[in-house]
């Protein structure tokens, strides 16, 4: 999926004007907008790869991230406890995975897509995943320095969006919930569902919970480096083309 697509039925010259604004807005989308993107079936062999794996999967315990692993192992440095995220999985606890950008071939493309549209830009894909109905979510939060195009793949997100109405100290990017009336006002509350984009700029705190079913959504944030620096080589192998079957 190109860019120009993911953002229809914006036009890039709408979406920059508001980009350029420094504002949050919605693109809506139809509910199979991006159904071929990723499987559910691709999530569960990447969550099952436990030891292959360069930044670990967290899950959302007590509004922050929790991080259940295991250490220095015969043949793996780090490794899931798998046992024990099974359980929390189904006490209704959500988690994110980092680093998806090659998960398949068609999300590595987007992320391609997106780093040509803005100049010396640079992505990730996190993909926050809630199994059961009102799982676990993170306390109200900031994102510095990355700007946040949001994607709802499976399911539906409560979300509120605040604007800062006491003066923090500039190192802080979350909030507990008794702080979040000292400090914060909510300024949107709304619902997105399958199909639906978000756009955020960098430091735009927000909530999100999933009171209608479990979701799946994707969170891509992109940074925008000073200078020119290497981009990630996501060029999709077709090992069973290239694995020689000849002799069969």
């Amino acid at each position: 999926m190109k860019f120009k697509k993911l953002i229809e039925p914006f036009k890039l010259e709408e979406f920059l004007l508001k980009y350029n604004n420094n504002e949050s807005f919605i693109i809506k989308g139809h509910k199979d907008k991006f159904s071929n993107l990723i499987t559910l079936e691709e999530i569960e062999h990447t969550l099952n790869n436990g030891c292959n794996i360069n930044s670990p999967m967290f899950i959302i315990k007590d509004g922050r991230r929790q991080y259940y692993i295991q250490e220095n192992l015969p043949w793996s440095q780090v490794a899931l406890q798998k046992s024990v995220i099974k359980k929390l999985l189904e006490e209704k606890h959500s988690f994110m995975m980092m680093n998806q950008t090659q998960i398949n071939k068609k999300v590595s493309e987007l992320i391609d897509t997106i780093e040509s549209t803005f100049t010396n830009s640079h992505a990730d894909l996190h993909l926050y995943i809630s199994p059961k109905t009102a799982s676990t979510g993170y306390n109200a939060h900031r994102d510095r320095p990355q700007h946040k195009i949001y994607m709802q793949i499976i399911g539906m997100t409560h979300w509120k969006i605040y604007k800062i109405v006491k003066e923090m100290p500039e190192e802080t990017l979350a909030l507990k919930e008794k702080d979040e009336k000292m400090y914060l006002e909510e300024e949107k509350n709304f619902t997105l569902e399958p199909g639906d984009l978000l756009y955020m700029p960098a430091g735009t705190f927000h909530k999100v919970r999933n009171e209608e079913g479990p979701r799946v959504s994707f969170s891509i944030p992109f940074v925008i480096a000073e200078e020119k620096r290497e981009y990630m080589d996501r060029t999709y192998i077709p090992f069973q083309e290239i694995f020689d079957t000849s002799r069969e």
